[in-house]
């Protein structure tokens, strides 16, 4: 598509929340809705370059984070200070991330697509999220005040993003959490020093965890395989939203203690009636969690 900037550009996303919804309600009228949506934010985004439109939902391009961030308050305020047919509440969120900006064809391809596209799903209608890298670009005195959300992780992204929340005149302020992939619980040691070698065979056992239910490391004592583990589970943690637990079975010379030694570590507490085993079975049944079980051999 000509016209598309290149280099370092801002990816804007927007999407209607509940659309869904809005078109069994409305019927034919939400294709007038759709419309005057369409308008008011085509009007707020001039300053910028639409990438495409799919149903709902606008994929843009900016030269300038400010612009891109500016394109999004007057949209939030376009479609605030609209009369919607029912007084029907019409809410948009919108996630903007600056990155490089390479073209494939007529569109955009690159991992910093993908990273904006995640940014604007976690939030909910009427909200601004933006990117660190963006509010980076916007941050002297004349820029639009922020809000902190944190840092957080996202699907099929490997990095975290630390994400803002843009506050302006006219706009929502308070809104429930976003909706992301929070780093979950994790009993693991802390990693005393780095750990260099084994690129091979880790790179292996992260391809394993995507498919199998169980990996077995096996070898001589002293190779390092609990440290192997270790570091794994450490690269794998936002893969199991439920928990990573490392488990140490050292200690243990009776098979019937292997249940109770996991609950403990999981935090699940014993009860009166309930065997351990079952108890994991229910706690852990259609939830992602990732167990190490070191020493189990004996």
């Amino acid at each position: 598509m000509a016209g598309l900037p290149t280099g370092t550009v801002t990816f804007l996303f927007t999407d209607i929340e509940g659309s869904t919804k809005l078109v069994q309600e409305l019927g034919d009228g939400f294709r007038a809705l759709l419309e005057d949506h369409n308008r008011l934010l085509r009007a707020a985004f001039s300053n910028g370059v639409e990438v495409r439109m799919e149903g709902d939902a606008f994929f843009m391009a900016f030269a300038s984070a400010r612009d891109g961030v500016e394109a999004a308050i007057a949209g939030q305020r376009a479609l605030a200070g609209h009369s919607w047919p029912d007084d029907l509440p019409l809410r948009v969120r919108m996630g903007l991330h600056t990155g490089v900006g390479t073209l494939g064809g007529a569109d955009y391809v690159g991992v910093d697509v993908h990273r904006a596209a995640r940014i604007s799903a976690a939030g909910h209608g009427g909200q601004i999220l933006i990117s660190e890298a963006t509010r980076a670009a916007v941050s002297d005195d004349s820029g639009p005040a922020t809000r902190r959300l944190g840092t957080h992780r996202f699907k099929d992204l490997e990095a975290p993003i630390e994400i803002h929340q843009v506050l302006a005149d006219g706009l929502a302020t308070d809104f429930p959490p976003i909706r992301s992939m929070e780093t979950p619980a994790h009993n693991l040691p802390t990693e005393s020093s780095g750990f260099v070698g084994r690129s091979r065979e880790i790179g292996e056992l992260l391809d394993l965890l995507e498919t199998a239910t169980m990996v077995t490391l096996t070898g001589p004592g002293g190779v390092g395989k609990t440290r192997l583990a270790l570091d794994v589970a450490r690269r794998a943690l936002h893969r199991f939203a439920d928990g990573v637990y490392f488990v140490t079975l050292e200690s243990l010379t009776e098979p019937a203690l292997v249940p109770g030694a996991i609950a403990e570590q999981i935090g699940l507490k014993p009860e009166a009636g309930i065997e351990p085993t079952d108890a994991l079975a229910a706690r852990l049944s259609n939830r992602s969690t990732l167990l190490v079980l070191d020493n189990l051999e004996q």
